[in-house]
């Protein structure tokens, strides 16, 4: 038990989880119920290809394929443009959709290939290439943050709420840490990936909290804390020694 609850904490709790959380309820949200803001209102169509570049650079760091960093790349990249309005909503939204679509594909397909399925004939390129293109994306989702403090609010911006402050500051520190994450084990004494993680569902909960007053954001609360919850005992039941039975 101890073993497999160890396999859980190594491959989930980590900046990953979080992210797929993020685009995943983003797109939930912003699909089912305020998909009428959307069209009462069309500025707030970049919210599509936002959340699923969320999902997809989630769904990338667990594939850990060149396919899907570079799907991921592209999503994270097309947030600069969607953010400052400079392309058709309704285009990014669907581009944002073919992208998931097209990473579940090479998820399927790659799931038990030895080598990538475009993998470079170079090693050095192939190695440049799968320690990059995931924190270039990283990168780039940053630049929602960046965009928003730097350029959106300065200017006027019809998004003043608290959720969207709350959620942007979050995003810097996240980013960060998947940027170090791979490359860094350890910040003191905690494991970088977990620092990710908490980070990456410490922002959710605060943003789903600040959303408290609207109903349909609760199953995406009970989600996020049942899914932090559960990494917690996850984790501490991982640390505790194995039992033997009788001798």
């Amino acid at each position: 038990m101890g073993n497999r609850l160890r396999t859980v904490a190594t491959k989930y709790v980590n900046v990953g989880t979080p992210l797929v959380l993020m685009g995943a309820l983003w797109l939930y949200l912003w699909v089912f119920w305020w998909y009428g803001a959307y069209v009462a209102e069309p500025h707030w169509g970049h919210n599509y290809l936002e959340a699923a570049a969320f999902l997809i650079v989630g769904l990338a760091y667990y594939n850990r394929r060149l396919i899907s960093d570079l799907i991921a790349l592209i999503a994270a990249t097309l947030i600069v443009p969607v953010s400052l309005e400079l392309l058709p909503h309704w285009a990014t939204a669907i581009t944002g959709g073919v992208l998931i679509v097209l990473t579940v594909i090479d998820m399927l397909v790659e799931r038990k290939r030895e080598a990538d399925l475009l993998q470079p004939a170079n090693r050095r390129l192939s190695f440049w290439l799968k320690g990059h293109l995931l924190r270039f994306a990283f990168v780039m989702l940053a630049h929602l943050a960046l965009i928003y403090f730097l350029v959106r609010l300065p200017l006027g911006t019809y998004e003043t709420d608290l959720v969207t402050k709350v959620f942007d500051a979050a995003l810097i520190p996240i980013a960060i840490l998947g940027l170090l994450d791979g490359a860094v084990k350890k910040l003191g004494v905690i494991s970088v990936p977990y620092l990710g993680f908490f980070a990456g569902m410490a922002s959710l909960i605060a943003s789903l909290v600040i959303l408290i007053g609207q109903p349909e954001t609760w199953v995406c609360l009970v989600i996020t804390l049942v899914v932090t919850i559960a990494a917690i005992v996850a984790l501490i039941r991982a640390r505790q020694p194995e039992t033997g039975g009788p001798a």
